[in-house]
Formats: structure tokens, sequence, C-alpha cells
């Protein structure tokens, strides 16, 4: 896949609400059954989805005149 692929892929709305879903329940899992690396899992997917859904804000903030 080309960066451009990747990069149209990952601004889909679909996409990143599963990202944060699949977080989110990861730190519920990891919390509740006292499960670290799985507790660590979900904050690398609940930031990954933070920062992605922070670049499409910033871009169609910069973008409008």
């Amino acid at each position: 896949m080309g960066l451009g692929v990747k990069s149209r892929l990952l601004d889909k709305k679909p996409l990143l609400i599963l990202i944060c879903v699949i977080g989110i329940t990861a730190l519920g899992y990891g919390m509740f059954k006292d499960n670290d690396p799985i507790f660590i899992l979900g904050i690398v997917f609940v930031t990954g989805g933070y920062l992605l859904i922070r670049r499409r804000l910033k871009d169609s903030t910069t973008n409008d005149p």
C-alpha cells in the first residue's frame, strides 16, 4: 500500500470509531482483570485514535477560508 492509500484509509470515520472502541474495551478489560499488557495495548489504541481524530480536526479547520 502506498502512503496515500494508508492516509485515506485512516481518515474513515468507522475505522476511527473502531480503533477507539477497541482501545476503550482493552482499557476496561485490563483494569478489571488486572491484565497489564492488555491495558497498555488499550492505551496505545486510544492514543492512536485520539491523534488521528486530532489530525483530522486540524486539517478541517486549516483548510477552510
